[in-house]
């Protein structure tokens, strides 16, 4: 009995490393701040891909997922479509969607996520953006108003993990994402 207690505590314990490897940043640092209680959001509008902060509130989507890029809203209601972060994956991983579009991203696991700009080939735009880490049901929104390919990937977890792209307009992506 005393060695099955042990076998167990080990089991536990190693979990629990791993899982403490998978909160941390792009230098291997951890986070040490406790989960939300309620939804975080950070949001970002721009007029061009430049950003600025401001609030929002929307209704809850719900997700959709396709490996092709949609254009479909998120929800029932028309909001802004939803991106989620579950499985250590963006899903969807492509999204078509007209000039100013806000997309919404939601964080549906207890891993932290966060959402970065990046230039993963010669397609992307370049855009600068990047958000706070959001634990379980954070809430990451950014509008796109100006054609072009939007690259991203999640800065904690790293674009061979975690990227997507988002095509505006009448832009093409026919490219493949490192995550892919």
């Amino acid at each position: 009995m005393r060695l099955t207690r042990r076998r167990a505590l080990a089991a536990a314990t190693a979990g629990l490393g791993l899982l403490a490897g998978c909160t941390g940043d792009d230098a291997g640092e951890t986070d040490d701040e406790t989960e939300p209680t309620g939804p975080a959001t950070t949001t970002a509008t721009t007029a061009s891909p430049e950003t600025a902060t401001s609030p929002d509130t929307t209704a809850t989507p719900t997700p959709t997922e396709s490996p092709t890029p949609t254009s479909e809203p998120a929800s029932d209601d028309g909001s802004d479509p939803l991106v989620t972060m579950e499985s250590v994956a963006f899903s969807p991983m492509r999204l078509s969607v007209e000039s100013e579009t806000t997309v919404t991203w939601e964080n549906r696991e207890a891993l932290r996520h966060n959402v970065r700009a990046a230039s993963l080939d010669d397609a992307a735009a370049d855009w600068s953006f990047q958000s706070e880490t959001v634990g379980r049901d954070g809430r990451v929104t950014y509008r796109f108003d100006d054609p072009g390919v939007y690259q991203y990937d999640c800065g904690v977890h790293g674009s061979k993990a975690m990227c997507g792209v988002v095509v505006v307009g009448d832009a093409n992506y026919d490219g493949t994402l490192p995550c892919e």
